[in-house]
């Protein structure tokens, strides 16, 4: 007999998390929580797929075949793990743990494998299936658990609602539990594609004041990457502003360190400009001589050329390049801004921020902090008011 068709964690997968690099609903997984110095990058539920974690068998490959048949009708794309390859890349990463995160909902096949030995069969449950099943519930992914009647569950998973098929209701079970599966996930995409709306309209009225985003090219991407603040440059202004909306209290707390990580990030970084154009100075002066000394050798009048056309001219341009770009850069830097976007409820805290922001001590970079909320923020003399048309 079939028991309830689904396991749903009470932490769903989607969030609003507009506010990060991508214009986008999903929540991002920076670093990879299995090895703490690997960038992730992936996206939760970012994929109209099916993660289906199985053991290989040739029942089991029979079943997957019209598991992914059914999907392919409902228009999700099926990730079978045992199917994919990943040649030069990182196995784990890419056929298991990423396709998991990016699923829109996972299934997982919990059949033992049968196995001989001794003259005897035996029936073994499959450590990879079951390490895939906790990384879909830990990354908070609606699964569907099935398991071959008569086989028994590990005793942690118990209490999960599994499906116990046979061969005779196996196939309406699949269409009850995929129509389910599809129902919830996209109400929960549809529930929260309402509430990142003013986060991506907080952007749209700061193009409009002149802030464009900065793109992955961008010099201090990794200063902020790992931080709740998304960068914009003001190129009439000359400035970045370090921009993000904030939600909760702990969340504002986050804020004040992140903000204390940049500075202090930012002051590194001017530090190797500054070093950067004092070298750049030297290798202009020191070229400048060997101009001077090459025209006074005479060598270069008699080659029928300008003075110093062949001889430098290159190096020197590609030198003041190089001392202008770290120049704008340093520019840029100290005319930095952050701007914080604080909910209606955490107003009341902005003048504890300002007073815990202004207490800190830097060595050579004091970057402003302007505090607005949901109807609009100053940034020094921009007045930007977020405020959508009434139609």
């Amino acid at each position: 007999m079939a028991m309830a068709r689904r396991f749903v964690p009470s932490n769903m997968a989607f969030y609003d998390f507009g506010r990060y690099e991508k214009p986008t609903h999903f929540k991002k997984i920076s670093t990879c929580f299995i090895r703490k110095d690997h960038t992730c990058d992936k996206y939760i539920g970012a994929s109209k797929s099916c993660f289906i974690a199985c053991p290989s068998t040739p029942e089991v490959k029979i079943m997957t075949g019209l598991i992914t048949e059914k999907l392919s009708k409902i228009g999700v794309e099926p990730v079978v793990a045992i199917d994919l390859r990943a040649y030069g890349q990182d196995i784990f990463c890419t056929k298991i743990c990423g396709k998991i995160i990016e699923a829109q909902f996972c299934i997982a096949i919990l059949d033992d494998i049968p196995k001989s030995s001794g003259g005897k069969d035996t029936n073994t449950p499959n450590p990879n299936v079951y390490y895939e099943y906790g990384l879909m519930t830990a990354l908070g992914k609606y699964v569907i658990p099935l398991q071959k009647e008569g086989q028994s569950l590990a005793f942690n998973i118990k209490a999960h609602d599994t499906i116990k098929y046979t061969p005779d209701n196996l196939s309406v079970e699949i269409d009850l539990a995929l129509k389910d599966a599809t129902k919830i996930t996209e109400e929960e995409r549809e529930a929260h594609r309402g509430e990142i709306v003013p986060v991506r309209m907080y952007g749209s009225f700061l193009a409009i004041n002149g802030y464009h985003k900065m793109g992955y090219g961008w010099f201090l991407r990794e200063e902020l990457e790992d931080t709740l603040f998304v960068g914009y440059k003001n190129d009439r202004r000359s400035e970045y502003v370090f921009f993000t909306v904030i939600d909760d209290k702990e969340m504002l707390k986050t804020c004040i360190i992140d903000i204390q990580v940049i500075t202090k990030r930012l002051e590194g970084r001017l530090e190797s400009l500054l070093n950067e154009i004092e070298s750049t100075d030297e290798g202009i002066e020191k070229l400048k001589k060997d101009i001077e000394a090459e025209e006074k050798g005479g060598e270069m009048l008699s080659r029928r050329v300008p003075p110093g056309y062949r001889f430098g001219n290159r190096e020197m341009s590609s030198l003041m390049e190089k001392r202008e770009d770290a120049s704008d850069k340093v520019e840029l830097i100290k005319n930095s801004k952050f701007a914080v976007i604080l909910a209606p409820d955490l107003l009341e805290l902005k003048d504890k921020c300002t007073a815990e922001l202004n207490g800190i001590t830097y060595d050579t970079v004091k970057i402003p902090t302007y505090f607005g909320d949901t109807s609009g923020i100053n940034i020094e003399d921009v007045e930007i008011e977020f405020k959508a048309p009434t139609l």
